[in-house]
């Protein structure tokens, strides 16, 4: 976890004048992103070739940032693993680079029976709020959306999206995404929650969000945290791929949220050159419970167009999982899984530790490689023995 300074942001110029109050201010940040090529050059110089690319580029994928998620860059390299996720990159319009990906990798607005809503698993549905984000990761897994202009869906949309939930009973749980669903106004953060709660035979309602790692002042506004306290049906799953992306306002976040009454769970992604790394991944995930966030899945990067290039081999994260068995909890240990192209659904995929069978026993190997059989349990076949 990263102890920020005091007036962090200060060392930076373009924010000296910035005050505490205004810092922290959720609104602030999001109207005060940086935007452009030219947004960058008030805080670091770019080179002819870096404009050139970071222009050509953001054309097609446009480019977003707050301020707080910039300000947590300590080298403004191509190394650096936050640099990496937020800056343009002609890797991601490369035809050579990206021709084996899709834009819609997943069918989502193929499996979609109302405009916004995904309904791809029989109980539980993908409810796409908006298409904007504080920030905008080169990773997405929904990129195609930065094609599109920046808005959220209007109440009539919505209203559609919850007379199809109402009218199927076998759904039970409703997934809140975008876009960044928590960069919408209360007033309609509130509107979604209430009609989602209001249908009877919905149990769980999950908001996924990356606010909390690109602007947890966020989770400082009251108004949010009472309409937290208002539902009960809701989780929070956030998306933090790297310890520099926790500090200790993500910890005074996640206690506003808890004590809302709101379970706190996290996705990773595994990225290439960000990421893929057993004491990198350990030393998130010791991160995350140390703030009280329940690491949940570790995602096989998606087949997504102008993602690929971040794609490490698939054996990559079932290695790091076996690395992590033994050294940490089963609290931190995340679901490694896969999102089959197809809309097919996510597959786990786990270590082998049964190594084999036999009419006796099992052979079973621990995370430090020993073997150890494990004897079957005998049983009388029905009749065998009677008199």
């Amino acid at each position: 976890m990263i102890f920020l300074e005091k007036e962090y942001w200060k060392k930076f110029p373009i924010w000296k004048n910035v005050s505490e109050n205004e810092w922290t201010d959720w609104k602030w940040q999001i109207r005060n992103r940086l935007k452009t090529a030219e947004d960058i050059q008030k805080i670091i110089p770019l080179s002819e070739k870096e404009k050139k690319s970071f222009k050509k580029t953001s054309n097609i994928y446009h480019f977003g940032t707050t301020p707080y998620y910039f300000s947590l860059i300590k080298e403004f390299s191509q190394n650096n693993p936050i640099y990496k996720q937020i800056f343009p990159s002609l890797e991601e319009i490369d035809e050579n680079i990206q021709k084996e990906a899709f834009l819609d990798p997943f069918k989502e607005d193929i499996m979609s029976p109302v405009p916004g809503l995904t309904h791809r698993y029989p109980d539980r549905v993908l409810f796409r709020a908006t298409n904007f984000c504080s920030v905008y990761c080169r990773h997405c897994m929904r990129k195609r959306m930065f094609l599109e202009e920046e808005r959220a869906r209007t109440k009539e949309e919505y209203d559609r999206m919850f007379q199809y939930i109402k009218e199927n009973k076998q759904i039970k749980e409703v997934l809140i995404s975008g876009g960044d669903p928590l960069t919408l106004p209360n007033k309609k953060i509130e509107y979604i929650l209430k009609n989602l709660q209001d249908i009877p035979h919905i149990d769980i309602i999950r908001i996924g969000s990356r606010e909390l790692v690109v602007n947890p002042f966020r989770f400082f506004d009251e108004e949010l945290l009472e309409i937290f306290e208002r539902y009960d049906k809701v989780w929070l799953v956030t998306h933090f791929n790297h310890p520099d992306e926790i500090t200790d306002i993500t910890k005074k976040a996640v206690k506003n949220i808890l004590s809302a009454g709101i379970p706190v769970l996290n996705q990773t992604v595994l990225l290439k050159g960000i990421n893929d790394n057993e004491k990198i991944i350990e030393n998130l995930m010791r991160d995350l419970l140390k703030v009280k966030i329940k690491p949940y899945y570790l995602f096989f990067c998606d087949p997504t167009k102008g993602v690929l290039h971040f794609r490490t081999d698939l054996k990559k994260g079932i290695e790091i999982l076996e690395y992590l068995r033994g050294r940490l909890s089963g609290l931190g240990i995340p679901i490694y899984a896969a999102d089959l192209e197809g809309g097919f659904g996510k597959v786990p995929l786990f270590p082998e530790y049964l190594i084999k069978e036999t009419d006796d026993y099992y052979l079973l190997r621990n995370y430090q490689n020993h073997l150890v059989k494990v004897k079957k349990e005998k049983r009388k076949r029905e009749g065998e023995g009677g008199v």
